[in-house]
């Protein structure tokens, strides 16, 4: 929070809750996203642990502010000029039933695209990764099963993740596979935390990646979007990749 203030606090800064923040065992009483149970989303199939150390966001919700049109700061969207974005909780339940994936479809469905051309999705745990470090990522794959088709069925343009401390991207894809109107995927993980070591699987759909500190930045107008990589030692363009409408 000390290195990102002289930034947060000049330009708009929205956050997006991850298992550092949020993960939690005991103490659901408090959870201010009002999930239910001790430990709020906690299936077989995922490894989410106690990362927050008990905090279950507490801190992150009395430090920032969000749109009011979701769950405090757990899912909400807003617009940015030409481009709708939504901010959605890979850390809270996001299967067909839960609350928060009928609020992304709806979401998706009042989107005005003649207004918002553009859809840009984000949440803290990959939906795709081609480092092997976690050859049985049950979230990701879940990720893939439940939102995947809502994504690709409401045409989302770009999908932005972290978690893991690198930088990928992939082609437009769809199901594991490369489409002319597919989503395409970008792991921006590469900022404070130490940064990934681990080998990669050289899936087909992964048009770049590497293990690097660095930053990104994006340029739209209502029909080209302009995505951008650098490198934070010496602020040389590493990868770029332009959608257009």
């Amino acid at each position: 929070m000390t290195q990102i203030q002289p930034i947060a606090a000049r330009i708009p800064y929205m956050v997006g809750i991850g298992n550092h923040e949020y993960d939690h065992v005991l103490g659901g009483d408090k959870d201010p996203s009002g999930a239910s149970g001790p430990g709020g989303f906690r299936p077989k199939w995922g490894n989410y642990g106690y990362d927050s150390g008990g905090e279950c966001a507490i801190p992150m919700i009395h430090r920032f502010n969000s749109p009011s049109n979701g769950n405090s700061l757990f899912w909400y969207s807003f617009d940015v000029g030409p481009i709708h974005i939504i901010y959605y909780s890979t850390e809270h339940d996001f299967r067909h039933t839960s609350p928060q994936y009928k609020w992304i479809e709806q979401d998706l469905r009042s989107v005005n695209r003649s207004r918002t051309p553009w859809i840009i999705v984000g949440s803290h745990r990959p939906m795709y990764a081609s480092e092997t470090d976690e050859p049985h990522d049950f979230i990701k794959i879940m990720l893939q099963f439940y939102l995947e088709p809502l994504f690709y069925q409401y045409h989302v343009d770009l999908n932005l993740f972290a978690h893991k401390h690198s930088y990928e991207r992939t082609c437009p894809m769809y199901k594991q596979e490369c489409v002319y109107d597919g989503i395409t995927h970008v792991l921006i993980g590469m900022a404070g935390q130490d940064i990934d070591s681990g080998e990669y699987s050289g899936a087909e759909w992964s048009i770049y990646h590497d293990q690097q500190y660095g930053y990104c930045q994006l340029w739209a107008n209502r029909t080209f979007l302009h995505f951008k990589y650098y490198h934070n030692d010496n602020d040389a363009l590493i990868d770029q990749f332009i959608l257009q409408k």
